[in-house]
């Protein structure tokens, strides 16, 4: 079947698919919103966002419960929640894992915009965000998904910086057309970490200030860390020296809002070697990456609350891998252009907290040294609309969404990439989400969702043909892939009652054409590499979580939360899927006063035996921590200090995600403190 007919038969799938959602669209529900939350009830009218996303923001991290876990990257902040695994190839080299799935079925953006880095293409690529900046961590679940990416079988991890200062205008109140405000508001924060498991410090200094209509904003952080110490000694080449620098601003009309940020990111960081496919020394990877960003919002005069908001990102990003001093392995650079426009309505008829937008993005990406991926262009576009509906009289409440879209891959000629897989690739994308919670009585939901997830093959998957040297592979693409597809579901239950809240969920996803790079078994001898082939199979992935937690904020305080993933490729007589995470436990005794808390923890993970072909299996484990957090504030700043104990009797730890599993455990016995300072 030729591409065009693919692409006809897709968009033709998708036009129904959009026919139908409109029709489902058009059901009316009751407009009152209904909240009961053990024998507290809240009502209100033309509200803006979903009980259950309301019941979302719980798993936030932020303010408080963000400093409790901060750490050296953001997959090691967030590494305890719900369904969340690391990838890793080293601690600088780390990325979250969602529900077994990595790579490009997880999306990282910072302030509603992608990233702009190369870590969802290979292990040893480094999410190029420092964690100690981030203000909150979302993990965005369920319909939202769709707003940002198409794979939604996996997720979104949102990094808010808050670089373009709206918000700072907004907690004064926002000027109207009678009179224009005239205070004055200085805001200030200082953060310093510092850890033992991997010697060095972290800071990060930032202010913001509104005068008038004007706000500004400007941010420095700094993190310095030498080499990982294991409970086998130091991991040699693993230190991390990270740089930012952020400047913001934003001027308010009587209905139009301005801003622009410009934020700059500098990483040095070693991937070990000295052992069998590794570099003697391992190899040290130098990236810098700069956002330009600029954002106009449009308020309504009948409906403040309706936004029409338009966002253009200009982002640089450059990589190198050194193998030695003088020589270089691989350089990538690259260039992103997007625009984003979303409109936002809080209340049309039966429907409220209505997302409606489209983005464009062009992106090119050139590539030298030991490489053989050939330069590429690529165009993406594509339309998102999430809404909401009830009918709370019968405790119904149905979010439904979708993302419909294309992208385009125009491979040039290179002297080092196969010719003959230098092919143009067209792909035509849509998914689709509807998720239905029901409240089966006072602070108690049942949640569906169901899902159509999809993902265009990468550049990499596309085209690439000889050694990552620095990821220790030698990869094979295809340019024939087609794109991913797949249907699931995920059932969840919460309860929310005055002494403890607790919530339980299950999912399965089942693939059409999984895109993953699996081990041959073959070696390329000339690189003394094993070599990784991509290929697109049949898939079925499946996996339950459940937490809970007291709901008291005083005195004690207990807190437990498991998740499991299992994966099957069905054409291979349901063998296991590479790269699933074992089965994982985290749990928490506390105690906690006015200003002060403290608490033990422990978090253990069963033995992996349940691998692909060639994949090597992983012992269980099981740690003790430790914490010990101050709280004060005083007239002009608020104080905090975090001190916490991680691994306490150096368990060596084997995680199943990471590629030097093998060679040397994770990091053992850590302390770490974190001082804070708002004022």
């Amino acid at each position: 079947m030729s591409t065009s007919t693919i692409m006809k038969n897709s968009l033709n799938r998708a036009a129904m698919g959009g026919l139908l959602l409109g029709g489902f669209l058009s059901i009316a529900y009751a407009q009152e919103f209904i909240q009961d939350l053990g024998n507290s009830t809240v009502v209100a009218e033309q509200s803006t966002e979903t009980i259950l996303d309301g019941l979302r923001k719980d798993e936030e991290l932020q303010a408080e419960k963000l400093d409790r876990k901060i750490s050296t990257t953001i997959a090691e902040t967030i590494k305890n929640e719900p369904d969340i695994a690391i990838r890793s190839m080293g601690p600088a080299a780390a990325r979250p894992v969602i529900k077994g799935l990595s790579g490009n079925h997880v999306a990282i953006t910072e302030d509603g915009s992608f990233c702009g880095d190369m870590s969802a293409t290979s292990p040893d690529h480094a999410v190029a965000s420092e964690v100690l900046t981030a203000h909150k961590l979302r993990i965005t679940r369920g319909p939202q998904i769709l707003m940002q990416s198409f794979a939604t079988a996996g997720g979104v991890i949102q990094v808010e910086h808050n670089d373009i200062p709206f918000e700072i205008a907004r907690s004064q109140g926002a000027p109207t057309q009678s009179a224009a405000v005239s205070n004055t508001q200085i805001h200030g924060y200082i953060a310093d970490y510092a850890e033992s498991g991997q010697p060095g410090f972290a800071t990060v200094i930032g202010a913001s200030g509104y005068i008038q209509r004007l706000s500004l904003k400007g941010e420095l952080s700094a993190r310095n860390m030498s080499d990982m110490k294991t409970p086998k000694g130091s991991l040699k080449n693993t230190e991390i020296e990270n740089k930012s620098i952020a400047i913001g601003a934003a001027y308010t009309f009587e209905r139009f809002k301005f801003g622009a940020s410009f934020r700059t990111f500098y990483s040095d960081y070693g991937i070990p070697g000295g052992f069998i496919g590794g570099h003697p020394n391992g190899v040290d990877i130098e990236l810098s990456k700069r956002d330009l960003t600029l954002r106009g919002l449009y308020l309504p005069a009948q409906k403040s609350s309706d936004t029409l908001s338009v966002t253009f990102r200009l982002n640089q990003y450059h990589h190198t891998e050194y193998e030695t001093k003088e020589y270089v392995g691989a350089e990538f650079a690259v260039n992103q252009e997007n625009v984003r426009i979303e409109k936002f309505i809080a209340q049309s008829g039966p429907f409220f907290g209505i997302h409606i937008g489209g983005e464009f993005d062009i992106r090119s990406i050139e590539m030298g040294g030991y490489v053989f991926t050939p330069p590429t262009n690529s165009y993406a576009a594509s339309l998102f609309s999430v809404a909401s509906l009830n009918g709370w009289r019968n405790g119904l409440e149905i979010t439904l969404s979708a993302r419909l879209g294309g992208v385009l891959f125009r491979p040039r000629e290179s002297v080092v990439a196969d010719k003959d897989a230098i092919e143009d690739r067209n792909f035509a994308l849509w998914a689709i989400a509807a998720e239905f919670s029901q409240r089966v009585a006072p602070g108690k939901f049942l949640t569906l969702d169901v899902f159509r997830t999809t993902r265009a093959p990468t550049i990499k998957e596309l085209y690439n043909q000889g050694p990552h040297l620095a990821a220790y592979t030698y990869e094979r693409g295809n340019h024939k892939l087609d794109a991913e597809s797949g249907y699931g579901a995920e059932l969840e239950f919460r309860d929310y009652g005055e002494i403890i809240n607790w919530r339980a969920a299950i999912h399965s996803t089942w693939f059409l054409n999984h895109l993953a790079p699996r081990a041959t078994g073959d070696t390329n001898w000339s690189q003394i590499l094993p070599i990784y082939q991509v290929s697109g199979d049949d898939a079925l992935l499946m996996g339950a979580n459940a937490s809970i937690e007291t709901a008291a904020e005083t005195g004690f305080y207990a807190q437990a939360g498991a998740s499991y993933v299992c994966g099957f490729y069905q054409n291979e007589n349901w063998s296991d899927m590479p790269q699933i995470p074992p089965f994982h436990f985290h749990g928490e005794i506390a105690y906690i006063w006015q200003h002060v808390r403290a608490g033990i923890n422990t978090e253990f993970a069963l033995a992996q035996n349940r691998v692909d072909r060639y994949e090597q299996r992983t012992p269980g484990y099981i740690t003790f921590g430790a914490s010990l957090e101050f709280h004060w504030s005083l007239k002009l700043a608020h104080y905090s200090i975090v001190l916490r104990g991680d691994n306490l009797f150096n368990a060596n730890v084997r995680n199943h995600l990471s590629r030097l599993k093998s060679v040397m455990s994770e990091k053992g016995r850590n302390v770490s403190i974190l001082a804070k300072a708002e004022f």
